[in-house]
């Protein structure tokens, strides 16, 4: 192995890992580069590390070239207790970003000890400057971190002692916290200081790409996006530009995104949509990074406001009564002409069978079909002909969704099966004819905006946390009543396999499984009236 530069094996597979220079860390947010090669062949691995290192090497130098740039001009400043301050404060976030970014990606057990011998090993260094204030211990750091704000000092040596001393304290502070961390306790890293200085968290050069040249690039990384996705993060897009202006993607710092989020904040949406609006810009920043033509990712580790952790909740007994009791199934009223049917079916089918919305509005007429004795939906992505002049493209959450399920009893019950047959016989190829794909290729738009209305005026279901997708845990809830373990609830859902090992091995549960997990799931004091009658 040490004949191999930046070369790491554990558990049979080769790593690239490379110490980035203590120089670029700030901007880099973390200490070292590492990856998985993806091979166990020795040969293949070196091969793949020498590419790897080049481009690292490159990926290093393309930032000092920017960087120099960038500095040609210092500003100059005049040291007083603010500007103390605000470069202690400068210091205590880039470091405490740079080791919380360190810390998403998991390390093997050796490196985490080596790694906190380390920390221990340079704080007892650090109090023995502090008893004995042996300042020139830390200039050489300090005068690196102001190299790296672009900064220049004027002033008398009495102030520049009382920053080297002030540093050196925050340096230890900063060392303390992150040894709490290393014992598992939580400790915050603080916002940017908005200061004079604070444009350093990114640096910006003068030319390079904007961000609609990023965002080309991202559209050609996976030409498969859905039409609907594209256009969301073209909105985000042009609103971020229209909040922070018009500015090339390197010149974009962190400041600009947090700006960005308090303006989302302040519009009052809620957490999870900034969440998903500052991860558009993140994903773009890192096809900028991967594409050679960014080194920093501005939008990486925003903190957004907690929300509450039950922002949908459930339908409960009395809510499904409503629902199951209303006209829709007791005088067979359609929620909207262009809903037709699916008024009845899309709920009943969510309740029993876990579904999402999307995954029963485009279900078609040969995804229903019985296989082993057993009635069964069909839920995958496939691109299907129907002799129309394009073909429909049916789509799915992630892998994860693709499945097989047995139709819970009480769907054959109410006639769902004898409904399907009849479409059959009539030729028809959407178990659902009155739904049409909107510009999107979404084909549950118009009844999701139909059953919403129903729900709130109708049936008098006014709590916001309450809407079709409470369906899903009102499922969850069932099958945790059922006593069904959480591997065959995800089974059932849809739901993406959890990080533990065993679920990686295998292939998921057999259908006579499933229809007998489906079975146990039940709604006692629920009674859903016969939809569609046996002809007998």
């Amino acid at each position: 192995m040490s004949q191999q530069t930046h070369l790491l094996k554990r558990d049979s597979t080769y790593y690239f890992r490379a110490k980035i220079p203590v120089d670029l860390q700030p901007y880099l947010g973390k200490r070292e580069e590492r990856f998985s090669l993806k091979t166990k062949d020795h040969r293949e691995a070196c091969r793949l590390a020498r590419q790897a290192s080049a481009s690292f090497d490159r990926r290093c130098q393309r930032l000092r070239d920017e960087l120099r740039a960038r500095h040609g001009e210092k500003t100059q400043l005049l040291l007083d207790d603010n500007v103390i301050q605000e470069i202690c404060a400068l210091w205590r976030h880039h470091a405490l970003a740079g080791d919380e970014y360190s810390r998403q990606e998991a390390l093997f057990s050796e490196e985490f000890e080596e790694r906190a011998a380390q920390r221990r090993a340079t704080r007892e260094l650090l109090t023995e400057a502090l008893q004995r204030s042996r300042l020139e211990r830390i200039e050489p750091a300090l005068q690196t971190f102001l190299h790296l704000l672009g900064v220049e000092l004027r002033g008398d040596e009495g102030h520049y002692r009382s920053l080297l001393y002030r540093f050196l304290q925050t340096v230890t502070e900063v060392h303390d916290q992150q040894l709490v961390r290393d014992a598992g306790e939580v400790i915050w890293t603080p916002e940017p200081p908005l200061t004079r200085h604070a444009t350093a968290s990114s640096p910006p050069v003068a030319d390079g790409p904007g961000l609609d040249e990023i965002y080309e690039d991202w559209k050609r990384f996976d030409p498969r996006r859905p039409q609907r996705t594209l256009d969301d993060v073209r909105r985000v897009l042009e609103d971020f530009q229209h909040v922070v202006g018009r500015k090339g993607a390197a010149a974009i710092n962190r400041q600009d995104i947090i700006r960005y989020r308090d303006h989302l904040i302040g519009l009052g949406l809620r957490p999870k949509t900034v969440e998903k609006k500052i991860t558009f810009l993140c994903a773009l920043f890192n096809v900028g990074i991967n594409n050679g033509k960014l080194t920093v990712n501005p939008a990486q580790r925003i903190p957004i406001p907690k929300s509450d952790s039950r922002s949908r909740l459930p339908f409960d007994l009395d809510d499904l009564k409503r629902i199951f009791c209303s006209p829709v199934y007791m005088a067979g009223k359609q929620l909207d002409r262009r809903v037709g049917e699916a008024s009845a079916w899309l709920p009943l089918l969510s309740l029993y069978q876990g579904c999402r919305v999307e995954e029963l509005a485009q279900l078609r007429v040969e995804d229903v079909r019985e296989i082993d004795g057993m009635h069964c939906l069909i839920i995958d992505d496939l691109t299907t002909e129907d002799g129309g002049a394009q073909p429909r493209t049916k789509r799915l959450k992630n892998l994860a969704s693709r499945r097989r399920l047995p139709l819970h009893p009480a769907l054959i019950k109410v006639g769902f099966v004898r409904y399907v047959e009849r479409l059959r016989e009539q030729g028809a190829m959407q178990v659902f004819p009155a739904l049409k794909p909107d510009r999107h290729g979404k084909y549950s738009a118009a009844f999701s905006k139909a059953f919403m209305k129903y729900l709130r005026k109708e049936l008098g279901i006014s709590d916001r946390r309450k809407v079709f997708h409470s369906f899903r845990h009102t499922f969850r809830d069932a099958c945790r009543e059922a006593g069904l373990d959480e591997e065959i609830s995800d089974a059932l859902m849809g739901h993406a396999n959890s990080q533990k090992m065993g679920r990686r091995y295998g292939s998921s549960f057999s259908l006579r499984r499933l229809n007998e997990a489906i079975g146990t799931i039940k709604y006692p004091g629920l009674d859903v009236p016969v939809i569609v009658a046996d002809d007998s």
